[in-house]
């Protein structure tokens, strides 16, 4: 099939009028059901089967079927907002107090809305079928881990292939940005220090968990400097150390909270291995117990090479050349889109970057996604799977 060249102004006026509706109405990770009950209604108006509607409580799924013996294809759209308050002043800002939609991901869900509706019309013309997942709590959660234990990848149809989009105002409107590993992984830890509470005036009498915790804060920096190898990329933060109510008493404990980011499973294994020594001998050294405890973590985005190709393509014909880029940036933010992919156990897949008409950064009270990065984004979508299902998928022989 051909691909689409541009986007009817019916498409893309529905896509803003959805967007801008998503964005006055903010839901939180796994609260999603005002959101949920919006994409079902437009997918039934679109005529795109439904397959799920409240899988693992708030997730939907759509269907587009083609050729029955043909490939299935899915595409990717978080629906969850952050806990921030909006402070754009738009017309359409959230009504929701305390919860915007900070990351675009109401622009994610408006673009593969018209793109189910775009491709629905073309109906048993395409050379397979197309999966929309409608994803739940990507902030906070790993949505994606649990869809894919509820069997969104394997019920029939089986997906041979995912592909998934984000916005990036570092880019512009109309560019999107591809790289072989595009978020990190984020492994979450807290680290509870056990001493004894003493009276300020006698420290002698009690062991200090803030003491410790602050050697502990500052030995932990030494594991990223002096364990990981300068071409090699980790981080390793604190962002909560919690001890205490008063000023003259030395507490019993002391909890720090962080998280470590890597971009490969070696450098993980040994940053977290060294950092937990590290903390559990400092205690020790010092007369107190030391609990390590690793939360459920994000993996790394690794793209498969074939399918990152395959949107290079797409990009070069549908936006130009010039619009498609590579990132040279080393980032450490996190995804859950890898759940679905391969190194995870899943399928091939590729998550890319989208330009967008803002330059306020992802995750800030005054960011919007617009209108520009709409078109682009359905573009490249509806065209990256009229493609794979055209043949375009070597990577999954």
């Amino acid at each position: 099939m051909d691909i689409l060249k541009e986007i009817d102004p019916e498409d893309l006026e529905y896509a803003r009028s959805i967007r801008e509706d998503l964005h006055r109405h903010p839901e939180l990770a796994f609260a999603e059901h005002d959101t949920a009950k919006r994409v079902v209604d437009s997918l039934r108006k679109s005529s795109v089967e439904l397959a799920a509607t409240d899988l693992i409580g708030t997730g939907v799924v759509g269907l587009v079927r083609g050729v029955p013996t043909g490939p299935t294809v899915a595409l990717r759209a978080d629906m969850d907002a952050l806990p921030i308050t909006e402070e754009t002043g738009l017309a359409y800002a959230s009504e929701n107090p305390g919860v915007m939609h900070a990351c675009g991901h109401d622009g994610h869900t408006a673009i593969a809305l018209t793109v189910a509706r775009i491709l629905a019309r073309l109906g048993g013309q395409l050379p397979g079928s197309v999966k929309f997942i409608f994803q739940p709590a990507e902030e906070q959660g790993n949505g994606a881990d649990h869809l894919v234990r509820a069997g969104v990848l394997s019920d029939s149809p089986a997906v041979d292939a995912v592909f998934g989009l984000h916005a990036r105002p570092q880019i512009q409107a109309g560019q999107i940005e591809l790289a072989a590993v595009p978020s990190a992984a984020s492994n979450p830890f807290s680290i509870r220090i056990q001493g004894r509470g003493t009276h300020a005036a006698y420290p002698h009498e009690g062991i200090d968990p803030i003491a410790i915790g602050a050697q502990i804060v500052c030995a932990l920096q030494q594991v990223v400097s002096r364990r990981v190898a300068p071409s090699e990329a980790a981080v390793l933060s604190i962002g909560s150390f919690q001890a205490g109510q008063r000023g003259n008493i030395i507490p019993d404990e002391a909890l720090l909270r962080g998280t470590i980011r890597t971009r490969d499973p070696k450098v993980c294994d040994r940053v977290t291995t060294e950092f937990q020594r590290m903390a559990q001998q400092i205690a020790e050294a010092m007369g107190a117990r030391c609990q390590v405890d690793m939360d459920e973590g994000t993996p790394r985005v690794r793209n498969d090479d074939g399918l990152v190709e395959l949107v290079r393509r797409v990009g070069i014909e549908s936006l130009g050349k010039e619009q498609v880029l590579f990132s040279t940036e080393i980032t450490m933010g996190a995804e859950d889109f890898s759940f679905y992919l391969r190194e995870q156990g899943g399928v091939p897949g590729c998550l890319f970057w989208l330009g967008v008409d803002c330059d306020a950064p992802i995750h800030s009270p005054t960011f919007d996604f617009g209108v520009e990065g709409l078109r682009s984004g359905i573009l490249m979508m509806a065209n990256i799977a009229i493609r794979f299902l055209s043949g375009d998928n070597q990577s999954c022989a």
